[in-house]
This record gives structure tokens, sequence and C-alpha cells, in this order.
């Protein structure tokens, strides 16, 4: 059962990155597997911490493989209302980020103009932020049945919301969520065991074992330390037949047994644009319901960004600006079996901990909690509070 988690896992990643594709307008131009494309995954709202712009370079290996690699050294900037200049600083390799106080305003317009390290300059077209509505409600329930693999289905617990549309208005919908599961373990070794000692630098290290042994060790956190999940799926939805009625009981989010602790779940509820929506249920029809990106790559769609210098430059993406209402709840493990297996926080594979060693008291060493796009040392916002609600 391992392999399939696992493998659910690494599609789980993949539609991700085809979310970061597809987040497109619907044009009729598509881009062949074949070809370098430049891809833009960008989104601002009227919540700041929700802001960022990512940009990567798709190479082809094959003609149904390409590879991903950020694309750093750019000059990236935010035009306000076709006036003000915002600019993005690079943090990580790819990943551009606003100004840290600095959000959208309902009603106003933003283009995204960025220059590659090459010279090629980008223009997103011009995108209004538009209000979104509350969501009145988050709820849980566990079903035995809430994960679908292509071979079986596994335990899990599915998320609702209940929110209002609004009346006399054509409204579009987007959820993703994010989940933070308490991790323990910082680091694996793999034939190897884990050294922070003075000549490892502040990260540590693996060494070889003395006999090549085939055995993984994991190490504990010398911190607090969390696991960033995120959303591997596509969810939009019109008002067609809800126009001015309360949406009760929408799914946002299937979450798999991790562990058998609580965990936060940061529900986010946008309102996007006709053509985001248009484009992301093309997209979800193309590709995320066969696998994801890596299975059987679809060809990427063109989107709402434009090279400036050389229209046959592929570029697909999407810049989208999108009002947020963000809610934050606990997700209790209360309704789970006890004798339920759990999946865990390593793809399947159950943590195994180095043996201690009586001889010394050096071993096993703790490890540091590194920060990235799935990790982090600082205490998610709402922990305590969204568990005492």
């Amino acid at each position: 059962m391992s392999l399939k988690i696992l493998s659910f896992l690494k599609r789980a990643f993949l539609a991700i990155m085809l979310t970061a594709i597809s987040c497109v307008e619907p044009f009729d131009k598509a881009f062949p597997a074949s070809e370098t494309i430049y891809i833009v995954d960008g989104r601002l709202t009227d919540n700041s911490s929700s802001n960022y712009v990512k940009l990567t370079i798709s190479k082809p290996v094959s003609s149904s493989f390409p590879t991903y690699q950020p694309v750093s050294g750019a000059s990236v900037k935010v035009i306000v209302n076709t006036e003000t200049e915002v600019p993005l600083t690079e943090t990580t390799p790819g990943l551009y980020s606003f100004p840290s106080e600095f959000k959208g305003e309902v009603g106003s317009s933003y283009q995204l103009v960025f220059t590659l390290a090459n010279g090629l300059l980008f223009e997103s077209n011009l995108e209004k932020m538009n209000p979104a509505s509350k969501i009145n409600k988050v709820y849980h329930a566990f079903d035995e049945r809430a994960i679908k693999l292509p071979e079986e289905t596994l335990p899990g617990q599915y998320v609702y919301i209940d929110t209002k549309d609004e009346e006399s208005t054509i409204d579009f919908y987007m959820w993703d969520w994010i989940l933070y599961e308490q991790q323990v373990y910082c680091k694996t070794c793999d034939r190897s065991l884990y050294y922070n000692d003075a000549s490892t630098g502040p990260l540590g290290e693996c060494r070889p074992l003395s006999r090549n042994r085939d055995v993984i060790y994991d190490y504990r956190c010398d911190i607090p330390c969390w696991e960033i999940i995120s959303a591997g799926k596509i969810n939009v939805m019109n008002d067609e037949f809800s126009n001015g009625r309360e949406i009760i009981g929408r799914q946002v989010a299937e979450i798999p047994v991790y562990q058998k602790v609580g965990a936060l779940i940061e529900i986010r509820q946008y309102a996007i644009n006709n053509n985001v929506y248009d484009y992301l249920r093309l997209v979800e029809s193309q590709g995320q319901n066969t696998g994801g990106l890596a299975d059987t790559p679809p060809a990427t769609l063109a989107g709402n960004i434009n090279s400036k210098d050389d229209i046959k430059q592929a570029i697909g993406g999407y810049f989208i600006v999108a009002a947020v209402d963000k809610q934050l709840y606990w997700l209790d493990k209360q309704d789970i079996p006890g004798t339920l297996p759990t999946v865990g926080l390593f793809g399947g594979r159950r943590a195994n901990p180095e043996p201690v060693n009586p001889a010394d008291t050096s071993r096993p060493p703790l490890a540091p909690c590194i920060n990235s796009d799935t990790r982090t040392s600082t205490q998610p916002e709402g922990w305590f509070t969204a568990r005492q609600n």
C-alpha cells in the first residue's frame, strides 16, 4: 500500500504544478511539450500573506517529459491602476515577493510586468479585483473512502464550507487550502547516519555507514516544526444554480489521515473572474483527471501574459487578481477510528529513528527545521486559537 500512497502524494504535487501552469485565460493557443515555455504562477489578493509571483521555464527533455527550472534574475513589478509601480523582490530562486504590507484593494486594477535576465519583456492583461464572499462555516466528516486512488480508496476527512452567494451578479469561485501538520522528524538519511558536529555546518550532514546497510534513519527536530501540505486539485464553481442563495456543504478538501493528532487547515475562497474559471475547467478536463502532468502532459495553454519583444515566445500561466476570504479551522482527529493506520508524513513510509546508543549519548543528534515551501519553524497563525474554537 505504501507505494500507492507515495504515488498519490506524487500526483498531488504534480497537480499543484499543473495548477501553476493552468491558471490562465482560455485563449485558443496551445504550446507543444517539445517547445521551451515560460510559465507564470502569480497571485495578488487583498490579503498580504497570499501574494506571490513564481517564474518557471519548461525545457523539453523528450517529446513527453519536459523539465521545470526556476527563472532567477528577473526584474518584476506590478502596476496599480496603470500608474503606481510596486517592485517585487526575489526571495528564493524563481519566487518573487511583494513588499510585506502590500495587498490589493477591491475595485483596483493590476498589471504584472517583468523583464528576464536575457532582456525579454512580458506583460499581463490589466486585471480588476472583485469582492469575495465570506465563508460562514467550516466543518468536516470522516469517510473510509475519501481518497480516490486508481485501484483503491483510502480513508480520510472531507472538509466542507457554507457561504452566501451574492444576488444580481454572476459570480465565480475558486477554493484552495493549506494544511499544517506538526512534524517530529526533520532529517532523513538513507544508508547513512546524521551528524551535526562543528565540522558539518549549521545544517549537518549524512555520512555513509561503515557497512553498507539498506536502512533509512529519521532524526527528530531540534525545535517545533510544521509540515506544509497544499491543495492538489482544481476546485472552481460558478453560481448558475445558486445565485443569491446559500451554498451549503461545498466540499473544498479531502485530507488523508497523515497523523492521529490534530492539524490546522486554512481554507481560502477566491472571487475569480470568468476567464480564470473557464480556463481552470478546461485544464481540469485535459489533465487533472488523467493522473497529472507527468503521466499525460497536456499542451500548455496560453494565458493573460504576452511577450512584448517576441510574439512567438511561448508563455503560459496566469496572473490571478482576486479578493480572498480565509478561514482557519482546527481539523481534529476525534472521528478517526483508533485502529486505523495513518499515512504519515513520509509518503507512506513509517518513520524509523536511529536507535539510541547507551554508550554514546550524542547519538542520535537532533536536526534543524529548515524553512521551505513545505516546512516551517514559525508557528502557524491560529495554531492555538483555532483549536480552542
